[in-house]
C-alpha cells in the first residue's frame, strides 16, 4: 500500500477549514484501501495580534454590514451541516490562535495531534468554549490525553515556519500540499480531493497540481 502525505495549512477560526478538514477525510475514508495518508498539520493564524472578539463583530468590520454577515453565515452553515458540522455563530468567536497551533505543535504523538486538532474545532466552533484560554487549551489536551507536551518555544517557531511556506506559496487557507507537489486550496468536494490523492498514488505526473475553491487568507473569507 503507497504511502501519501497530506500537510494541512489550517486556523481554528477559519470558517472553511473544518468544512475542508470533513471532506478531506471523506475521500482518505473512500481511498483507505488503496493508500495510507499521513496528516501532517501546519499553522497559519488568520488574525495576529488580534484580541478576540465575537464571530459576527468580525465579520461585520470585514463585509461591512450585518447583512452581508449573515448571508455569509448562512452560506458557510449549510455548507457545514452537509457534512454534519454545527456552526453556532452566536458563541464563535475570532482573534489571535497563536496559543492553540502551539498546544498542536507541542504534541509529538501524530494520533493525539489529531484528535487534539478536531477537538480545538469541535469546542470553538459548536461548543462555544474559548480556545483562546489557556486553561481550556490545557483542559483540551487532557480530554484527549496529550499530557506530554514538548518545548513550547520551539513549537512557536515552527508556527512562524508554515506560515512563511504558505505565504511563499500565495494562496490562502485551507491548503492542501499532496506529496510536495500538488495542492488544493479551499473547502473542495470529497471527489476533488479524491482525485488529487489518487493521481498522487498513481504518480501520474511530477508537476505541481492546483485547484482552489472556497477559502481564507489574512484579509477575509470567499464563498
Amino acid at each position: 500500500m503507497k504511502k501519501i502525505t497530506v500537510e494541512v495549512w489550517s486556523d481554528f477560526v477559519c470558517p472553511w477549514c473544518w468544512i475542508a478538514k470533513k471532506r478531506l477525510g471523506q475521500a482518505i475514508d473512500d481511498l483507505k484501501d488503496e493508500i495510507e495518508v499521513e496528516i501532517v498539520p501546519r499553522a497559519y493564524r488568520l488574525a495576529r495580534g488580534m484580541t478576540p472578539i465575537s464571530f459576527n463583530e468580525a465579520l461585520v468590520q470585514k463585509t461591512g454590514s450585518q447583512a452581508r454577515a449573515d448571508v455569509f453565515m448562512e452560506a458557510v452553515r449549510e455548507s457545514a451541516a452537509l457534512e454534519g458540522l454545527d456552526y453556532r455563530f452566536d458563541v464563535m468567536r475570532f482573534g489571535d490562535t497563536s496559543a492553540a497551533h502551539q498546544y498542536v505543535k507541542a504534541i509529538s504523538d501524530p494520533a493525539l495531534q489529531a484528535r487534539y486538532v478536531e477537538r480545538l474545532y469541535l469546542a470553538g466552533t459548536t461548543e462555544g468554549r474559548n480556545i483562546f484560554d489557556e486553561r481550556v487549551l490545557r483542559d483540551l489536551a487532557t480530554e484527549v490525553g496529550a499530557n506530554d507536551l514538548v518545548d513550547f518555544d520551539s513549537a512557536q517557531a515552527a508556527i512562524l515556519r508554515d506560515e512563511a511556506a504558505v505565504n511563499g506559496l500565495g494562496t490562502g487557507i485551507p491548503l492542501f500540499v499532496i506529496n510536495g507537489n500538488r495542492y488544493i486550496s479551499g473547502a473542495q468536494e470529497p471527489a476533488v480531493f479524491t482525485k488529487v490523492l489518487r493521481a498522487a498514488m498513481e504518480e501520474l505526473s511530477s508537476d505541481e497540481e492546483a485547484i482552489s475553491a472556497t477559502s481564507c487568507s489574512i484579509t477575509g473569507c470567499s464563498h
